[in-house]
């Protein structure tokens, strides 16, 4: 009787415990939807058939007599499923965990990482995670919707979910209306009830808005605005290639815009849009500022361009104003300044021909000043050449302390000429003709002084 009572008992307890377990597995399933409850009857199946492979050896053993219900059978049971059950769950958690380093993008130094990646792995099996999004072409796509409801029987929290996305993007996390952390560098694991907010781009962004202006005399002109900005990386840590601030990103984020008034549809504008519209006010503000003569002035006047000067100023109050949004300047242009009135351009053309007239007479008035100080000088310089060499020639003569006939001297003074005619500056200012006057006097000299050598000789005969 006692036998009867024991095997009941066993029987019982074996089939709610088979029940129970079954039951458990399944409802874990079940909150993972169809693939859930697909890897569920898969565990099932291999339980079930440990179990059995233990009752079929311990009846093996036992051999006849034994009945099924006994605590011998059923510890034969227990045993099979321990020593086959378990290590196949094992090895399956060991190979998602391992898998997970060429399945996923992790770093195989990072044990954080590869232990994220294997969780993640096996949520997916269960359909227990949460959504998985990518990034395509600088947007956020939701690859895996992930589980339906973060609540359940079994296990009432999701496995973690992922972001894929480019190395030089940043992905803000919030859980619900709360920002909690941000990641990045190609791969983000989030949590329970996290999803990516957007993606932010960490490289260098350019961008430019063509402006309308008035000067300070109230005249319309245009210009392009160009601005280059990133969001600050002065507090960003870690030798990635764009490594970030969180703070900083969240600050860039944070930053409230909307598009420009008369648009058709008012649209929220990034971070990198902010800057240049704020660039924008600011290059309106300094044009207001300024005349439009000054702005319109050359460089040729001394000193940069106004427009130069302008794009320094609206950088320094640029980078003030954007600094507490996570926001770095990396440089402001500011383009041609166009006159958008016909009227006061046809203006401005005739005084800028009047302006350049004038310099061109001023120039030309400074050249021909310039050249006759220059002839002034050699002419100057010649003279004093010149009386210094005849007075050297004559001093030279009255140390000899012989007399000298004149035409002696006389060709003494014309090669102290020819000398000085034939120096370079000279020979530049002097016309070809009256280079040739030297060589003339010369000739006039020989002749006169032949000639008064033939009076003398005849005197004598006489």
């Amino acid at each position: 009787m006692n036998e009867l009572i024991l095997r009941d008992v066993i029987r019982l307890s074996s089939i709610f415990a088979l029940l129970v377990t079954h039951a458990l597995v399944w409802f874990y399933g079940t909150d993972g939807g169809q693939r859930g409850r697909r890897s569920a009857v898969a565990y099932l199946v291999a339980l079930d058939w440990a179990l059995m492979m233990g009752v079929a050896a311990g009846r093996s053993v036992a051999g006849e007599g034994v009945p099924f219900w006994s605590l011998y059978t059923v510890g034969w049971g227990f045993l099979g499923g321990l020593l086959l059950s378990l290590p196949a769950w094992l090895l399956y958690q060991l190979g998602l965990r391992f898998s997970a380093i060429f399945l996923l993008p992790v770093m195989p130094t990072d044990q954080e990482q590869r232990g994220q990646a294997g969780r993640t792995l096996r949520a997916y099996a269960w359909g227990l995670n949460c959504p998985f999004h990518r990034e395509e072409y600088g947007e956020l796509q939701k690859s895996e919707e992930g589980r339906k409801k973060m609540g359940g029987l079994i296990a009432p929290k999701g496995g973690p979910g992922l972001v894929m996305t480019s190395s030089h993007y940043a992905v803000p996390l919030t859980a619900g209306t709360r920002d909690t952390r941000a990641g990045g560098h190609g791969l983000v694991f989030t949590g329970p009830g996290e999803r990516p907010r957007c993606l932010v781009d960490l490289r260098p962004q350019s961008r430019s808005k063509l402006v309308h202006a008035l000067t300070r005399d109230g005249i319309p002109v245009k210009v392009k605005v160009s601005v280059t900005a990133q969001i600050d990386r002065r507090g960003a840590e870690g030798d990635w290639l764009y490594p970030f601030d969180p703070d900083a990103v969240f600050a860039a984020i944070q930053t409230q815009g909307v598009g420009p008034e008369g648009e058709e549809e008012e649209k929220e504008l990034g971070w990198d849009q902010i800057v240049v519209e704020r660039a924008a006010d600011l290059a309106q503000d300094a044009i207001a500022r300024t005349l439009l003569d000054r702005l319109l002035e050359s460089e040729e006047e001394g000193g940069d361009p106004p427009f130069k000067t302008l794009a320094g100023e609206v950088k320094e109050e640029l980078a003030t104003a954007m600094a507490p949004h996570g926001t770095e300047v990396l440089g402001v242009g500011l383009g041609t300044i166009e006159v958008e009135d016909e009227e006061v351009l046809k203006q401005r053309v005739e005084s800028w021909r009047a302006s350049w007239e004038r310099r061109r007479l001023e120039r030309e008035a400074q050249g021909e000043a310039e050249a006759t100080r220059l002839i002034e000088e050699a002419r100057a310089d010649a003279q004093r050449q010149m009386i210094a060499a005849i007075s050297e020639a004559l001093q030279q003569l009255k140390e000899t302390g012989t007399p000298v006939p004149a035409h002696l001297i006389a060709l003494r003074f014309i090669d102290v000429l020819e000398d000085v005619a034939a120096s370079q500056p000279v020979q530049e200012l002097l016309p070809e003709t009256a280079q040739d006057i030297p060589a003339q006097l010369r000739l006039l000299v020989e002749q006169a002084s032949l000639a008064e050598g033939d009076e003398e000789a005849q005197k004598s005969e006489h």
